[in-house]
């Protein structure tokens, strides 16, 4: 918006000002102190939409502004303003044309934004009405008032345009046709030659049944002949006074407005009349019917609207139709539904929505967007059909067609279409998956010595077991017989798979005890392929798993092997292992070292990382990258993690106690043991069972655990913090994140991971990192430990960095708890 404010009172310019600043930030205002020179900006080619003007200005009126604007007919409203409480003035200014007015008042200025732009918009309507020319058939026979008439309506109100007739004959010739010549009005004057005013009208109206307004000029100023002439069907009617002229533009604008306006009637009349018989027709129809506003809320639905979704017409209208989601469907599928109904006009789909008794329904909608005449948009309009008994039907037929009938699970047609699939999305993503052929052991036995109703007793059993223990995303199938299909899809590793059968094989040891009453042991083998290590296709894959499980058959049943030797190798050392490690957590073989933490500036000891070791009996030490992630994947790593932070507490607190300053402990915290256990609480028990203050105890946790945590990361730090504990990000720069976290939480030390450390002498990226870090944290006032240093001149660059403290072998590796103390606590 652009616009001239013409105001001589300095406080007041400067007050309006702000205010329009402050209402309308994107909108441009131009200033002036008088009359002459608000005149001479406009004439100088100023482009404004509107023109405010005070009423009092110094050489003139605003009211002359107002007539110098309209005179030149610029594009422009007018808004003037006027004293507080002075009706007078701001009715004189509305009769002189002004588009509105704001009264200088206590609270004016809120005002402005609304004022303005009813201003402009009522300013665009009354230039787009004069910018129609209306045509004028002027019946007359006088010369001399006809040219009077033509010059003054040629100088005010061009728009006006005259054809002239002398006489009824000629009007009746012209008006000749269903489109009455075209004319919008009819001006004629009360004495024509031979038929008069009066008598034309009769013709007009009773004969030829024309509705075109007619306005009536007489000389003789009668007041009968008026009405005579008002009742017979004349419009208006205007007498020959001094200055009639001036009356007569807006004379004829009003008869064709009310010509108009009793046209748009009628047509409502009969709109009306179809709007019944379309309301009749969309009432008794059985598909649902919703109208909405611009807005989207429902404005009118019908009676199969009520039966179909319960929610009758007083409970449905205002509300915007999202009551009715079920929830089926994310905002993608709403924003592409109103992108296609914005861009063509409607929509046609399949969706779900929800019952007012809380049942979900399928329906077939077709959205369509409303016009009016000018194609202005008004409403929005839905039409849906309840599919779902043709859904039902749909279902059972498909669930016959890809389902087994027994068991209820995938039969071969649907898993083999699942699994040809999976590795479409797995070839794409650089996936593995993994097919798991299984065969129960001796079945044939159960169905000839029991029955076949026995045998399909059993078969369920052993679905519901093996369905239980897979995951939602796997898929189990029924190929025939006692034969069973797994597809396991995106696996991190081939070991994986094995995790699995050896999962299935558990289930399967237990004794079933079926409904007929029998029990019975059962037990199977089972054969792996992996893609894209044993096929590349669902058939290869397949027939390699068949040929597994054959093998495993052949090498005593009740168990599994892969197609390839290796990685049933592979998976049996893991299985292994994992095996060990739960016998070494119960059996006590683990031990904490403590890596000290020292000082860089003067090498004092601050304190030190409580590091986990795996310690087998006479067998040499298992390193943490051995066993870790498999304490990680099973779980094992939270009653670990629990037996760390005890076992490190109770040490700390026994060198507490005898007088020793070991400085600050260190303890990791795993992702696992914030996901699967009460942190708060575990640390409040361990700190309580060992009794060590909590300002010695450091935690350590790693960017990627905060991540896991999503929202629940700030409240976790916030209740660990409000225990006294200290907290550390540990590898430090590894995560995508790590500003918002040193933003948001409360952290009091940061450990540079050692892959920024180890070649910090030789790599000025490395440098330039671990310098960006320090900096940072200064200023930040959080400290900085430096992971991994094994050489002086990396010690260097970090104390020339100012970096606190550091660990690593340059000053001692991960010691038992007595080289500790012996190393590093007796000399203090």
């Amino acid at each position: 918006m652009k616009a001239l404010y013409v105001e001589d009172n300095p406080v007041d310019a400067d007050l309006f000002a702000r205010a329009f600043a402050r209402e309308l930030p994107t909108a441009e205002l131009h200033l002036a102190r008088s009359l002459a020179e608000g005149t001479a900006r406009l004439a100088e080619g100023l482009d404004v939409d509107v023109v405010l003007t005070d009423l009092c200005l110094p050489d003139g009126s605003g009211l002359e502004l107002l007539n110098w604007v309209r005179e030149r007919r610029l594009p422009a409203a007018v808004v003037v303003l006027t004293g507080s409480g002075d009706q007078r003035a701001a009715v004189a200014a509305l009769k002189a044309g002004a588009d509105d007015y704001l009264a200088k008042d206590g609270d004016h200025l809120h005002r402005l934004s609304a004022t303005l732009d009813a201003a402009i918009e009522r300013a665009r309507a009354e230039r787009n009405r004069r910018s129609r020319p209306i045509r004028v058939l002027y019946a007359e026979h006088h010369r001399f008032d006809i040219d009077l008439t033509i010059r003054h309506l040629a100088q005010v109100a061009p728009h006006l345009r005259l054809d002239i007739v002398d006489s009824a004959a000629a009007v009746l010739e012209r008006l000749e046709g269903e489109s009455g010549g075209g004319y919008d009005v009819l001006l004629v004057d009360h004495m024509l030659p031979g038929t008069d005013a009066l008598g034309l009208t009769k013709i007009l109206r009773e004969e030829r049944k024309f509705d075109i307004p007619i306005v009536m000029v007489t000389g003789q100023g009668s007041e009968e002949t008026a009405a005579q002439a008002l009742r017979i069907g004349v419009s208006d009617y205007l007498v020959k006074h001094h200055g009639y002229l001036q009356e007569l533009p807006l004379v004829l604008e009003k008869a064709c407005r009310q010509a108009d306006l009793m046209r748009e009637r009628a047509a409502l009349r009969d709109a009306v009349d179809k709007l019944r018989l379309h309301s009749a027709v969309i009432d008794s129809t059985h598909d649902g019917v919703l109208i909405t506003d611009l807005d989207g809320n429902i404005v009118s639905v019908n009676r199969a609207f009520t039966e179909i979704t319960g929610y009758p017409d007083e409970e449905s209208r205002g509300r915007n139709p999202r009551f009715l989601q079920s929830g089926r469907h994310g905002r993608a599928f709403y924003k592409e539904m109103w992108a296609a109904l914005t861009e063509t006009g409607c929509w046609q789909g399949e969706l779900w929505n929800r019952r007012r008794n809380g049942e979900l329904f399928p329906e077939w909608l077709t959205l369509n967007a409303v016009h009016d005449e000018n194609g202005v948009l008004t409403n929005y309009v839905g039409v849906f059909t309840d599919i779902s008994k043709l859904r039902n039907a749909e279902e059972r037929l498909s669930h016959l067609a890809h389902h087994d009938p027994l068991t209820g699970l995938p039969n071969r047609l649907l898993v083999l279409s699942r699994l040809a699939h999976a590795i479409e999305v797995a070839q794409r993503r650089g996936h593995r998956l993994a097919v798991l052929c299984l065969d129960l052991d001796r079945f044939k036995t159960v169905n000839d010595s029991l029955g076949h109703s026995v045998g399909d007793e059993l078969l369920c059993a052993v679905a519901e077991r093996l369905h239980a223990r897979l995951r939602e995303e796997d898929t189990l199938g029924r190929l025939g017989g006692d034969e069973f299909m797994v597809l396991l899809d995106d696996l991190d590793a081939p070991q994986d798979a094995a995790v699995v059968a050896n999962e299935l094989l558990g289930a399967l040891a237990e004794p079933f005890a079926l409904p007929s009453g029998a029990e019975m042991f059962m037990h199977a083998s089972m054969g792996i392929s992996v893609y894209p290590d044993d096929g590349d296709d669902y058939l290869a894959l397949v027939r390699n798993a068949d040929a597994a499980m054959y093998r495993a058959k052949a090498e005593g049943r009740n168990t599994y092997g892969f197609y390839t030797e290796d990685l049933t190798r592979l998976a049996s050392q893991r299985l292994e292992l994992e095996t060990r490690l739960r016998r070494a957590l119960a059996g006590g073989e683990f031990v904490v070292h403590y890596q000290p933490v020292i000082a860089v500036a003067d090498g004092r000891l601050l304190g030190a990382e409580a590091l986990v070791r795996w310690q087998p009996p006479g067998e040499v030490m298992v390193p943490p990258g051995a066993f870790i992630p498999i304490a990680e994947e099973t779980g094992l790593i939270v009653a670990l993690g629990e037996w760390v932070l005890g076992t490190a507490c109770r040490q700390w607190r026994e060198w507490l106690d005898t007088g020793l300053q070991p400085g600050s402990l260190a303890v990791n915290l795993s992702v696992e043991q914030i996901r699967r256990r009460d942190v708060e609480g575990m640390l409040r028990e361990a700190l309580h069972d060992t009794g060590l203050p909590p300002r010695w105890l450091e935690l350590e946790i790693t960017e990627s655990s905060l991540m896991a945590q999503g929202e629940q990361a700030e409240a976790l730090l916030a209740a660990l913090k409000a225990l006294g504990i200290g907290l550390a990000i540990d590898d430090f720069g590894t995560g995508y994140s790590s500003l918002a976290y040193l933003k948001r939480f409360s952290i009091d030390k940061l450990k540079i991971d050692r892959s920024f450390v180890q070649d910090i002498a030789d790599d000025r990226n490395d440098l330039a990192i671990a310098a960006a870090v320090v900096a940072m944290a200064r200023a930040l006032d959080i400290s900085v430990q430096a992971e991994g240093v094994e050489t002086e001149a990396q010690l260097d660059l970090l104390r020339e960095l100012c970096c606190g403290s550091y660990q690593g072998y340059l000053c001692s590796p991960a010691l038992p708890a007595d080289e500790f103390h012996a190393r590093f606590l007796a000399r203090r």
